[in-house]
């Protein structure tokens, strides 16, 4: 472990970050497993080996940087999910499916291509290759220093490790380049996104006084953070999540009405934090042009850019109608464990192509909403249903064996074989299957 901490801790280094960002992966799979399994005879070493990488991961005198499994104001006792490391929800749930499981069986489908414009709704049968684009230019009437930071960005390590074949869009000025590359940046890790956005701040044209600065404020789950940044001289409003921001209206009204005050953390109820998770995802679909959704009783097969605003309305319309079911029913019911998952499958289902990685803003949405699901699990057994929820494996060849079939192949992200992205976490509630689904390189 000295060698790993010397590592992590370096600073500038392309190697130190990646290994942070695996090792908070670690960290987030080792959580999710013992939350799931706290009897398990491997418990104990478990925590340790927790403690170890947790102790690794932190710098020096000051807490972990990034903290890639947890949103702001969570705990680590909360527990995490990481989209692509997955833990299961028993032992005994995953021998049944290994002994079933037929190992001969190909993977579903032929790999989606990622390539450097929006890709296009994926067709049915077959999947045709979709021809890559050459690369585009930032337009001229962009800032030169921000075209430039753009342009370097992805020609970056990071950006070839996790997010595939990327160009900066062709943007009519500045405004737009600043918002595709602040965009961009929720989808790397933490430690990643942070430089970078530094090094944003630092351009000319991003000087700015505080009484210049507008900003669209989101209800947040705790604390206070930065989504989009604002950009004054080129007209653009920030995005940031803070207490005082509203619920999304659409939203409230799907869900009742209700929640028009948000309970702490320890009080919230998994409808309240799905209008707020709702609110972010939709909203965000509106500004960020590389959005795609697979939500399966909508896209069937495929992925849907969600740039259209046709694909947008159809997408927020079965959001809202899941929302609308969950608030329906009764809190702590096997009923309810339904509809919540119906909910965390519409809100993962949106994505980027690749997925975005392990430790970014957008892994984190996923984890929390995720999350969500396992606690209600918890308190629907203690009611004395019969329930269970499984966070599907990491890889493809194990986690194909509690999917239903119709899951998405990419040829970009990851390595081949990994589960990039959870759509639908697998569940068996009072004796009904309920197939989960994934994204994994081919």
């Amino acid at each position: 472990m000295d060698a790993l901490r010397r590592l992590s801790r370096l600073p500038d280094s392309h190697l130190a970050a990646l290994a942070r960002a695996h090792l908070a992966g670690v960290r987030a799979a080792l959580g999710v497993a013992l939350e799931a399994l706290p009897d398990d005879a491997g418990a104990a070493e478990c925590r340790a080996a927790l403690a170890e990488v947790t102790a690794v991961l932190a710098p020096e005198g000051s807490p972990p940087e990034g903290e890639p499994g947890t949103l702001p104001g969570t705990t680590e006792a909360e527990g995490s999910v990481t989209t692509g490391a997955m833990a299961a929800d028993s032992a005994a749930d995953a021998s049944a499916a290994d002994a079933s499981a037929d190992e001969s069986t190909p993977p579903m489908g032929t790999p989606v291509p990622v390539t450097r414009e929006p890709v296009a709704p994926v067709p049915q049968d077959p999947l045709e290759p979709v021809p890559a684009k050459p690369s585009v230019r930032p337009s001229p009437h962009a800032d030169v220093e921000l075209a430039a930071l753009a342009a370097e960005l992805t020609r970056s390590q990071e950006c070839a490790t996790f997010l595939g074949p990327l160009a900066a869009p062709e943007a009519d000025d500045t405004a737009a380049l600043w918002r595709w590359f602040q965009l961009t940046l929720l989808r790397l890790p933490s430690a990643y996104a942070t430089r970078w956005r530094a090094r944003a701040a630092d351009l000319a044209v991003a000087a700015r006084a505080a009484p210049e600065e507008r900003w669209d404020e989101w209800r947040a789950l705790d604390g206070v953070e930065v989504v989009l940044p604002p950009l004054p001289r080129a007209g653009v409003t920030g995005v940031r999540l803070g207490a005082a921001g509203p619920l999304a209206d659409w939203a409230v009204t799907a869900a009742g009405g209700v929640h028009g005050v948000l309970p702490a953390s320890g009080d919230r109820s998994p409808l309240a934090l799905c209008v707020v998770l709702s609110g972010w995802v939709a909203e965000l679909a509106s500004r960020d042009g590389q959005l795609h959704h697979c939500l399966e009783s909508v896209a069937h097969r495929g992925v849907v850019p969600l740039c259209d605003a046709d694909a947008r309305a159809t997408y927020r319309q079965e959001l809202a109608q899941r929302l609308g079911r969950l608030a329906r029913q009764t809190p702590g019911s096997p009923e309810e464990l339904r509809a919540a998952l119906a909910v965390d499958e519409a809100l993962c289902s949106v994505l980027h192509l690749p997925p975005a990685a392990p430790g970014s803003w957008w892994a984190r949405v996923a984890e929390a909403s995720q999350r969500m699901v396992l606690e209600l699990r918890r308190r629907v057994r203690d009611n004395g249903g019969d329930v269970a929820v499984q966070v599907l494996a990491p890889t493809y060849r194990e986690a194909r064996r509690r999917t239903g079939g119709n899951d998405i192949p990419l040829d970009a992200g990851g390595r081949k074989g990994q589960v990039l992205a959870g759509l639908r976490l697998w569940a068996s509630v009072e004796g009904r299957e309920l197939p989960g689904r994934v994204v994994y390189r081919a």
